[in-house]
């Protein structure tokens, strides 16, 4: 019995041991296929890369992983975030100074040792669907809105779009300038439009629309009236302010009642300065205007007539793909 259970104890550690090895190799596959896409993922797109380091991070420890990410933070110009990983990798794994990845890091530290001091570019992108952003040789899918810190020299921003249009802009940096602003977008890509003539009409106008000066006459009778009823308004105010001053003079200084009603002798008053003065102003544009509508009318009936185009309609025609594409403008 003794020798049964032994055999079956050993049999399950060894089904255990079987079992653990094989999840072990399964997770090293999935482990290099993600660093191996993500390092291919650098050649075209910064963004996707740092995506996949870090999605691969979340799931795996090791110094490749944190050496991959300070690699490519440093590619994006994110000084901190580069130092940190490479400083992981250089203390946490307690690696021997001959290790290649220690080697790597240290010199990758030492590129951006004083990167703290480098200026800050702020990159805003206006990048077309299907476009992307390079940066030296870098090709970028989105900017960051965090500022960039290149280090000093001259450096190639490029905005490209879809149908093979781009834009470059060189910059220089200089550690300790003052962080600046850089935006990247596309000229507007206007097509060249050739006007068509048709046949046209045209009549005999005044100088000035009739609804032009009569508008104005009609306009400015109407704020006028508007006028008077304020003016009505401060009348009312008028009443009510000589009503509480009444108040005021029969009850005495000595009353109780005599703040109250010094209070709404006051407000009444107020609302008389502003209806007056809404009064006086809405009369004086009614009046302008009345003024000007009647001048307009007496000058379009003096005046010789004019002869206008009275066909709104022209045709214009644009290059388009595959042809020409005509359309139709209307003037209002």
């Amino acid at each position: 019995m003794k020798s049964i259970t032994t055999g079956v104890g050993l049999g399950v550690l060894l089904s255990l041991c079987i079992g653990g090895g094989l999840a072990f190799g399964l997770d090293r596959e999935d482990y290099a296929a993600r660093m191996s896409q993500a390092k291919a993922a650098m050649k075209t797109d910064m963004n996707e890369a740092l995506r996949q380091y870090l999605e691969t991070r979340a799931l795996y420890a090791g110094v490749e992983i944190d050496f991959g990410l300070g690699r490519a933070y440093q590619r994006m110009y994110q000084c901190a975030d580069a130092k940190a990983y490479y400083t992981r990798v250089m203390v946490e794994y307690d690696l021997p100074e001959s290790h290649t990845v220690y080697q790597r890091a240290v010199s990758a530290f030492d590129e951006i040792s004083a990167c703290e001091n480098w200026q800050k570019v702020t990159l805003e992108c206006d990048i077309p669907l299907g476009g992307y952003v390079m940066i030296d040789d870098d090709r970028y899918t989105s900017c960051w809105d965090r500022p960039f810190q290149m280090p000093d020299g001259e450096h190639t921003l490029k905005v490209a779009g879809p149908d093979g249009r781009e834009e470059v802009k060189k910059i220089t940096v200089k550690s300790g300038d003052a962080p600046t602003k850089i935006r990247l977008a596309l000229s507007p890509n206007e097509p060249k439009v050739k006007e068509v003539e048709i046949e046209r009409s045209y009549e005999v106008r005044e100088r000035f629309s009739p609804a032009l000066y009569w508008g104005l006459i009609a306009g400015g009778a109407a704020i006028a009236g508007i006028g008077g009823a304020f003016g009505a308004f401060a009348n009312d105010a008028r009443v009510d302010e000589q009503k509480w001053a009444d108040n005021m003079s029969v009850v005495g200084e000595k009353s109780s009642l005599y703040a109250g009603y010094k209070k709404k002798r006051d407000d009444a008053n107020d609302k008389v300065k502003l209806n007056q003065t809404l009064m006086y102003s809405f009369i004086g544009v009614g009046g302008a205007a009345i003024i000007t509508g009647a001048a307009l009318a007496i000058v379009s009936a003096v005046s010789g007539k004019d002869r206008v185009d009275d066909n709104p309609v022209s045709t214009y025609v644009v290059p388009a793909d595959g042809g020409l594409s005509m359309g139709l403008g209307f003037t209002f």
